[in-house]
């Protein structure tokens, strides 16, 4: 099918901040969503007015509430971004996301057709496959995802699971943030055996542990760091 989504549409098929822009931005940042966001935004996002005025773009693709990073939301992220690009021409790419869109900002690293510079994932599924039965309301939306890849289910996930792709990543800065009070993503389960699976690996990884914070609950002193290292990529 002949993708609709063009250079003057995108607000139709992500949330943006372009509209905050006289000039080219500096770069562009990706933010992914967790499982089961169905948000449709009608103004900019808080966090994309901050980047507007850093020179950042800032964009969400409706990817779709179970995807997971599957082919398609791959697909369907990639022709988002060439709209951006057809709008402003292209500029260097930032990968970010919470949760399982935190999977999504490794995993697209790795299967994008674009090469994002660097990445930032707060509080990510790391271990997709543990991550399938840590949660009852897991299965259901994996299996979604990948019912129609030709391989087994196991095989699929780890096309995305960033546990399973430590030395396939390209070789950029990556930042992950894991918060301590999180019973949603365990972050002994995730977080942290992929940042030091990473780190021997010889990765430029850093791993942000915020105390007693809940799940992607970003303390003030954590959303400067990662607001700090998201912004500093560009043209």
């Amino acid at each position: 099918m002949q993708t609709p989504i063009n250079k003057d549409n995108i607000d139709r098929f992500a949330a943006t901040n372009l509209t905050l822009f006289e000039d080219r931005p500096r770069s562009l940042v990706l933010e992914f969503h967790g499982l089961g966001d169905g948000h449709f935004f009608t103004e900019a996002h808080p966090l994309g007015r901050t980047l507007a005025q850093k020179g950042a773009a800032f964009v969400i693709p409706y990817y779709g509430p179970w995807a997971w990073m599957n082919d398609k939301a791959v697909g369907y992220i990639d022709e988002v971004v060439g709209a951006v690009f057809d709008k402003y021409g292209e500029m260097p790419i930032v990968s970010t996301g919470l949760s399982m869109g935190g999977l999504g900002a490794l995993a697209y690293c790795l299967n994008s057709r674009h090469a994002p510079v660097a990445c930032a994932a707060n509080c990510p599924v790391c271990d997709l496959a543990y991550h399938y039965t840590e949660r009852p309301d897991v299965a259901r939306t994996v299996y979604f995802a990948f019912s129609h890849y030709d391989c087994g289910l196991d095989e699929a996930m780890k096309t995305v699971s960033p546990l399973h792709l430590v030395g396939r990543l390209p070789r950029i800065p990556y930042r992950v943030f894991a918060a301590t009070a999180d019973v949603e993503v365990d972050p002994e389960k995730h977080s942290y055996p992929f940042v030091l699976a990473m780190k021997e690996a010889g990765y430029d990884v850093d791993l942000i542990v915020m105390k007693d914070r809940a799940h992607c609950d970003l303390d003030p002193a954590s959303l400067e760091k990662y607001v700090g290292f998201i912004s500093s990529f560009g043209d």
